[in-house]
């Protein structure tokens, strides 16, 4: 249990469990809804609620938590994470519901930056984007394969069941990354050095963090909306829809895996070509309405190359803070999945806007200027690591 392929497991399990536990409300709303007598409107807003916290706690948290073990804080988080989950499986009112969100999403980011720093410790040089890929890639894999067998759960026995799955699998996790995570890992924290913080000084960093901010902006513009693309555009049903989804939900895990590819070969080199190729692929979709097989085709390319930049980036902000700020490495882990974040409402919202105004079929040309951006930052950026001498 101590071998790296055991440990990789565990913590590609932890990513898995954690998605679970934020999505799994997305696909019980209505059972929710119905058990609690609020509209859907009102319960759904278990949703944004956690988005909100996940984005606030998350930087605090890694703050408050880099300078002790690794294994020490993930037990902390994780328990304070079941806790939240049975919360959840037991509450008997709204308001004991929205809590229990809270306290589940407080840790949720800072437990997916432990795994991500664990997984750049343990990994061998050559195997560290394919890991952090995998680890990002638990994410994918519960929203294919363990949301809907959650929602399955809730419709054939309640949607507290569902909780309880979550919360077991976690506490099966949590006991074998006991037994298995190294426990010696720490950043490198001395009293006397900086806070963490320091590491948002550097050029670096503050001109990195915005590239996945744009690019997250750009693509979730679009993909935010992709159900009412594929019924009120493309005019497919229900069934098709789903299956659609699904679709789209597995090639998000084999992005997530060119992801890995891309950033053991100087992934951040390479992806102003990517860039590019998603604006032209954004550009020819609001094109091809007319014709289904062509649509299809553009969006599960455009969806295809999503995640490409995650793993690429993260590397980036890690090897930043193993280099020049040691005690800023957890933080450091953190700003990937934060300003993702930031960016799902970034482009939630334009993508809201837009369709208010000209209309759905037009919000692709709001993905190409947030991409404009990210292509002109990621240049930048590029240009300034060159600059300092790093491998990437």
């Amino acid at each position: 249990m101590k071998s790296f392929n055991f440990r990789f497991f565990i913590l590609v399990l932890i990513s898995f469990t954690l998605g679970c536990g934020e999505f799994l409300v997305s696909g019980i709303l209505n059972d929710l809804s119905n058990y609690f007598n609020h509209s859907l409107a009102s319960v759904g807003l278990l949703v944004t609620v956690f988005a909100l916290v996940y984005a606030i706690s998350t930087p605090i948290i890694t703050l408050l938590v880099g300078r002790y073990r690794y294994y020490r804080t993930f037990a902390v988080l994780m328990v304070i994470y079941i806790l939240g989950l049975i919360m959840s499986a037991t509450a008997i009112n709204y308001p004991i519901m929205v809590i229990s969100r809270i306290i589940t999403a407080s840790v949720s980011g800072a437990l997916l930056s432990v795994a991500l720093t664990f997984g750049n410790a343990i990994a061998p040089e050559e195997k560290r984007g394919f890991t952090i890929a995998w680890i990002f890639s638990g994410f994918s894999i519960a929203s294919v394969v363990g949301i809907p067998v959650g929602t399955y759960v809730a419709h054939v026995a309640s949607w507290h069941a569902a909780f309880w799955v979550v919360a077991i699998l976690s506490l099966i996790t949590f006991g074998l990354g006991l037994i298995s995570l190294p426990n010696d890992l720490r950043a490198g924290y001395d009293d006397d050095q900086d806070s963490p913080l320091v590491l948002l000084k550097d050029p670096l960093i503050w001109v990195g963090v915005l590239v996945p901010l744009f690019w997250s902006a750009g693509i979730n513009t679009f993909h935010t909306y992709i159900a009412p693309i594929i019924t009120d555009i493309l005019h497919f049903g229900p069934v098709m829809l789903s299956t659609l989804l699904a679709i789209i939900g597995v090639i998000s895990i084999f992005s997530s895996q060119a992801s890995g590819i891309l950033a053991n070969h100087h992934g951040l080199r390479k992806m102003p070509f990517i860039f590019i190729v998603e604006i032209l692929l954004f550009l020819a979709v609001g094109f091809s309405y007319s014709n289904v097989a062509i649509a299809l085709t553009l969006i599960f390319l455009m969806e295809s190359m999503f995640n490409f930049l995650g793993s690429s980036i993260e590397i980036h902000f890690l090897d930043v803070a193993e280099e020049f700020y040691p005690q800023s490495v957890v933080f450091a882990s953190s700003l990937n999945p934060v300003f993702f974040n930031l960016g799902i409402s970034l482009g939630s919202a334009s993508g809201s806007v837009i369709i208010d105004g000209p209309g759905l079929r037009y919000i692709n040309y709001g993905s190409i200027v947030f991409i404009i951006v990210a292509f002109g930052l990621l240049t930048i950026l590029n240009r300034m690591i060159a600059g300092r001498g790093l491998k990437e």
